[in-house]
């Protein structure tokens, strides 16, 4: 019955995870108006799916068995459902209040938090994965804050200089809706990891197994309410033309699929955001984006709710587990 309870949540935690990412991976499409809300998470369902199938194997392994030195399976079950249970009730917050929050933070900090009070962990591994978190966001704001600052109306004036102006107009949306789906899969691949692993860490399925269904979950929760999120990371930070979405996308996209390939766990809602940031830090100032009220939001459930993970999992396995079992 806990097996089932357990499998039973992390499906509900991939449905979440769809939801809250939709945002993230498709907003800058449909943002610049080159795509409807519908669409928008309709292709996400589609590519979502395929990354976790076909790319989601390394990162799953990661989360599963390389931030703790012992087995999940070999501790007490509940451990698992602790995974599970504090991201959902996080991402559940999030979702109602329209914010992209870090799934992956969330995830990998819970575990953290168990590993701390067990006294086991990967160090190792887990500054590797903090590097990454650090890295990763201020590189793509920073990428995208230069090409917003020093080559966006260059770009313009050359895109200008066509006379075609509707089949130039119809190839850049184009080619906007495919640098979105090529965002999606690595999301799928990347993120379809923080649902799966710990069912995989107890050894009821295989990686390749989880990874499909937790796709498919994540596709179908950003199908239903992936819109929610979409409004916010879209319309609120600043205004998104084609140029500085297939930016976002492609950045996004190629760190995402970089991560995958190392097996590294990041957070899609955070890189892409930064590049929407980076873009409104170039056009807009750094003053008048921090003071933007969506921004600092994100900002503060970035910052504060991985930590707050970490001490709710390290007090939870203390008080109610006793340490290692």
């Amino acid at each position: 019955m806990s097996l089932l309870f357990i499998c039973s949540l992390a499906l509900i935690l991939s449905f979440n995870i769809g939801a809250n990412n939709a945002g993230a991976s498709m907003a800058t499409a449909y943002g610049s108006n080159s795509i409807s809300k519908f669409a928008s998470v309709s292709l996400i369902f589609i590519f979502v799916f395929l990354g976790s199938v076909y790319g989601g194997e390394k990162v799953i392994q990661t989360v599963g068995s390389e931030i703790l030195t012992v087995d999940l399976a070999s501790l007490n079950i509940n451990f698992t459902l602790l995974i599970l249970v504090v991201p959902v009730l996080a991402i559940v917050i999030a979702n109602l209040l329209k914010i992209p929050v870090a799934t992956t933070h969330i995830v990998v900090c819970t575990i953290i938090g168990i590993g701390l009070a067990i006294n086991s962990l990967f160090h190792e591994k887990i500054f590797e994965i903090i590097i990454w978190w650090i890295l990763t966001p201020f590189a793509i704001w920073l990428i995208n804050y230069i090409i917003g600052k020093f080559f966006y109306y260059k770009i313009i004036n050359f895109i200008s200089s066509f006379k075609d102006e509707k089949k130039i107009d119809k190839m850049l949306r184009i080619f906007l809706i495919c640098s979105g789906c090529f965002l999606a899969f690595f999301a799928g691949a990347n993120n379809s990891a923080n649902a799966a692993a710990p069912i995989v860490s107890l050894g009821v399925i295989n990686a390749g197994n989880a990874a499909l269904i937790s796709g498919l979950f994540m596709a179908l929760g950003a199908l239903f309410f992936g819109g929610r999120i979409i409004e916010t990371v879209a319309k609120k930070i600043t205004d998104i033309c084609i140029i500085r979405a297939i930016s976002v996308h492609i950045t996004g996209g190629a760190l995402l699929g970089i991560a995958c390939f190392y097996g590294i766990p990041i957070s899609l809602a955070e890189i892409v955001t930064a590049g929407i940031i980076g873009f409104s830090c170039a056009s807009k100032g750094f003053s008048n984006t921090i003071k933007n009220n969506s921004v600092s939001k994100i900002l503060k459930f970035w910052l504060f709710v991985p930590i707050i993970c970490v001490i709710v999992s390290f007090i939870i396995t203390n008080l109610l587990f006793g340490g290692i079992k």
